[in-house]
């Protein structure tokens, strides 16, 4: 048996170059294989350029599975900090002078130059943010306006044109609002974090001239504190005597990528020796409290003072900015000035490190040359942290004004049948597969195209025609597919109607109808092939649980005449068993076709079995190819399968 994977995402992304005849190649990358024995085609398109050559090629992603929400039920309150496949990001494009109205791309893959300008000479800068699900079932960013001002002090120095804060901000709502069912529920302790980033993506050779093309997105991910269970229990933190983060007068004080590329190989070390993380002195004197790792440096002193670095090499932490305000509140004095490490971390009895991804960690201990110095309080700054991150969720009043909303929170206890979407923050964006710089492919590639496919048999096909119909759904999904995989399908086409043909056959002259069933269906297509071939008399049930799906079905068999033939219900074998055997008039099925979960295969055949519908003479057909694109199912799932039609007559249609 060949057997399915299920839900995965495989996308081809799209390049351009020169002029003349265009040639567009694409690999199917198949579980397990490499790209070269996976399926290659090219086809020319001819174009009227001049006598110059362009040349033009399809790129496909590695195969990757989107992340779904019922998964991370058991998981909100223990995210971690990792990235996880959501449904897209938000992605702009400068060129010519101008930011374009933006696209939102399903697959998290990015397809540029080679000689792009961040990839040769780190032309990038990036930001931090974080979306929660608010006590009154909101959906709030945190403080949009600080990270634009932030990424627009980056992008000048590195010359790259800003992002507008309008724009940076309906972008980053919109990523949030397109993704609002990964927002953690209220009451966990994790958040949405949001990585817009903006880099030089078109090409460079040297310094200058500089890159012409810009790029802008916005990731977004569900996480938990950046160090865990460490901004509880405190982390261990070492200073680094042996590398600077950032050089006087160079760019530590922007979000620039390669600050961070910086801290690698200390960081790395700092673990291997037992600590959490780093801290940096300044650079010129060695004397001077810089920043942790990934975070601002905050202490409060024994009289009770907030106290902060400050330094030209420093990036301001907007999560500093906000508890050094909270702090003015309680009528705290806040010090933001250089602290001499030697002179004043004595005088420190709390310390910690702040910002967006960590919020605020407990710092247990520094470590410096063969000293180690202990604090064991954190009273004030964990205060501190409960103020903010209660206005975060909006369980205390927002006086400063920082929460911006943008959207309800998905509520897990009313099904959504028919979802509301939330307004658009970027009305005039598309989709990247709208406007063809993605395609998806593999079996999900059919999803999303249903309407597309009954608009085109309408205007395509003659009503009441079958043979018409299938021609018309034929040439649809070769011209989406540009043909791949058309051989196979109509193998599998071939197999149904034979089997059909056969059960037609021997019921001849025998009075009785040929009885047929089909187990899911995706837009009526192995219906129409099955109908076709029932003489009068004859029935197909077709059940089928997606909604649209069934609706789209009925619809093209109605076109094709044959809906005396053809009866199609929403649901499936377990809730429609009454009706299966009430419309098959207490008779077995001549023929079954399996076509569905291939989870449900086993469970639904066993069921039919007992309940008579499928005997020893049933021809059962059932379609378990491996599709491009698709994850293999359990191994439990196989073997289940296996050991099912080991003594069992089985027809296998194969398909990509």
């Amino acid at each position: 048996l060949k057997l399915a994977w299920l839900k995965s995402s495989f996308y081809r992304l799209h390049e351009v170059s020169g002029g003349g005849v265009a040639i567009t190649m694409s690999i199917a990358r198949l579980h397990g294989r490499s790209p070269l024995q996976g399926l290659v085609r090219c086809r020319k398109l001819a174009r009227s350029f001049s006598s110059a050559e362009w040349s033009q090629y399809a790129y496909s992603t590695p195969l990757f599975r989107k992340t779904r929400r019922e998964e991370l039920a058991e998981k909100w309150d223990n995210l971690g900090f990792s990235i996880r496949p959501m449904n897209g990001h938000v992605r702009y494009t400068y060129a010519d002078g101008n930011w374009d109205s933006g696209v939102f791309v399903p697959a998290p893959y990015q397809l540029m130059h080679i000689n792009a300008g961040a990839l040769h000479y780190g032309v990038s800068v990036f930001e931090g943010m974080k979306a929660f699900a608010c006590k009154d079932g909101k959906i709030r960013l945190l403080n949009p306006e600080l990270n634009a001002q932030r990424m627009q002090k980056g992008a000048d120095a590195l010359l790259m044109p800003q992002v507008p804060t309008d724009m940076f901000i309906n972008g980053v709502m919109e990523a949030i609002r397109r993704n609002r069912e990964f927002v953690p529920p209220y009451g966990n302790n994790a958040s949405l974090y949001v990585r817009p980033l903006l880099f030089a993506s078109g090409q460079m050779l040297g310094l200058a001239p500089l890159a012409s093309e810009y790029t802008f997105f916005v990731t977004v991910l569900p996480a938990g504190g950046y160090f865990g269970k460490g901004s509880e229990v405190g982390v261990k933190a070492l200073v680094s005597n042996n590398h600077d983060r950032a050089a006087p007068k160079g760019l530590g004080a922007v979000k620039a990528a390669g600050n961070y590329a910086a801290d690698i190989a200390p960081v790395h070390s700092a673990h291997a020796e037992g600590y959490n993380t780093t801290l940096y002195l300044d650079a010129k004197e060695r004397k001077f409290i810089e920043e942790f790792s990934v975070c601002n440096f905050v202490g409060i002193t024994k009289d009770g003072r907030y106290v902060t670095p400050k330094s030209d090499t420093i990036l301001q932490s907007t999560t500093n900015i906000m508890l050094q305000q909270l702090a003015r509140d309680r009528g705290m004095i806040v010090e933001e000035r250089p602290i001499d490490f030697e002179k004043e971390i004595g005088n420190l009895k709390e310390v910690g490190m702040c910002g967006t991804a960590a919020v605020v960690v407990k710092v247990n201990s520094i470590t410096h040359g063969e000293t180690t110095l202990t604090f064991d309080d954190f009273d004030v700054i964990s205060s501190l942290r409960s103020e903010l991150t209660a206005i975060q969720c909006g369980e205390v009043e927002d006086k400063h004004g920082w929460m911006k909303e943008v959207c309800d929170v998905v509520n897990d206890s009313i099904p959504e049948v028919f979802p509301v979407q939330p307004r658009s923050f970027a009305p005039d964006m598309v989709t990247a597969e709208a406007k063809g710089q993605v395609q998806r492919m593999g079996s999900q590639a059919m999803h999303g195209l249903e309407r597309l496919l009954l608009e085109h048999v309408v205007a395509n096909a003659e009503p009441g025609n079958p043979d018409s119909v299938l021609a018309a759904m034929d040439a649809f999904w070769n011209k989406t597919f540009q043909a791949q995989g058309a051989e196979k399908w109509n193998v599998r086409g071939l197999k149904i109607e034979e089997a059909v043909r056969e059960k037609v056959q021997a019921k001849e002259g025998k009075n009785t109808p040929v009885r047929c069933l089909e187990m899911g269906t995706y837009c009526g297509y192995s219906a129409l092939r099955i109908a076709r071939n029932l003489p009068e008399g004859g029935k197909l049930l077709s059940v089928e649980k997606d909604e649209l799906f069934a609706a789209i079905a009925t619809k093209i068999i109605e076109f094709a005449g044959l809906d005396d033939k053809v009866k199609i219900w929403m649901g499936t074998v377990h809730s429609e068993i009454a009706n299966i055997t009430t419309r098959l008039e207490q008779e077995p099925a001549d023929f079954v076709l399996v076509d569905h979960s291939k989870e449900r295969y086993v469970p639904d055949l066993k069921l039919l079995e007992e309940c008579g519908v499928v005997t020893k003479d049933t021809a059962v057909v059932g379609d378990v190819e491996v599709y491009p694109g698709d994850e293999r199912p359990p191994k439990v799932i196989e073997e289940e399968i296996g050991r099912f039609f080991a003594d069992r007559a089985f027809g296998l249609a194969t398909m990509v």
